[in-house]
């Protein structure tokens, strides 16, 4: 029986019980700010990983707008040319220094010939922007030497006609090898171009994006231990 009554009155004693409490709920208290400590280092880390993908994003799009300007200022040029052809009446006479004699002799006999004039010479300038165009484009290569420009060509009579031009660039961030934006864009027709701003469409251009895709070569490598909370506790 004494024994009983010695189990009892230990078990009935609340000595130290706060203590307990106290130290269980420190260890919980630690707990919880090492993990939120962790979490918000790792958001920091990411943040800067953000910041810097954003400042990497928006500097290959400027890059990509600049090349596409740089593009349609050679295509003005391109038509420039095509439309002086006429409006010099070079097409009077075969001494053109851009045009071969056979292409020329076509113009000449074509324009004299056709029923409907007008037409005819929107479809010679058409060809001949295509002409100028691919050699005009030749010269990107000068600025960004990754430019690939390919041309469709054809045969009409004795010479050769370009029906299309596509271009092809990658580029890649100067500081971050990693990042690059891949851009593919084809050539308008001179007479598409022309009908859309006939039309009202003071946003068309001379050219087409088809592609415009930004990349990275290697996924960023992450830190061991970084990894966010997900707000459970496992005490040992």
């Amino acid at each position: 029986m004494g024994y009983i009554k010695q189990a009892l009155s230990f078990l009935k004693n609340e000595n130290g019980s706060t203590s307990i409490l106290i130290i269980l709920m420190m260890v919980v208290l630690v707990s919880m700010g090492y993990f939120a400590l962790a979490t918000a280092s790792a958001n920091t880390r990411l943040s800067a990983v953000a910041a810097d993908w954003k400042s990497n994003f928006f500097y290959l799009d400027g890059q990509g707008k600049k090349f596409t300007a740089h593009v349609d200022g050679l295509l003005l040029l391109a038509q420039e040319s095509a439309n002086e052809y006429f409006t010099s009446e070079s097409y009077r006479n075969f001494t053109h220094p851009d045009l071969t004699l056979e292409m020329q002799t076509f113009i000449r006999e074509g324009y004299e010939s056709a029923n409907d004039q007008e037409a005819f010479v929107e479809e010679v300038i058409n060809m001949l922007f295509f002409l100028y165009a691919d050699r005009e484009l030749l010269k990107l290569s000068e600025v960004y030497p990754d430019v690939v420009v390919s041309a469709l060509r054809d045969v009409e009579g004795d010479f050769d006609v370009v029906l299309g031009l596509v271009s092809d660039i990658t580029l890649t961030h100067p500081l971050s090898p990693d990042f690059h934006l891949s851009i593919t864009l084809s050539v308008n027709s001179y007479s598409s171009f022309r009908a859309a701003h006939r039309a009202g469409n003071t946003r068309a251009t001379r050219y087409r994006v088809t592609g415009w895709l930004q990349w990275q070569s290697q996924e960023p490598e992450g830190e061991p231990g970084t990894g966010l909370w997900d707000g459970r506790i496992e005490l040992p």
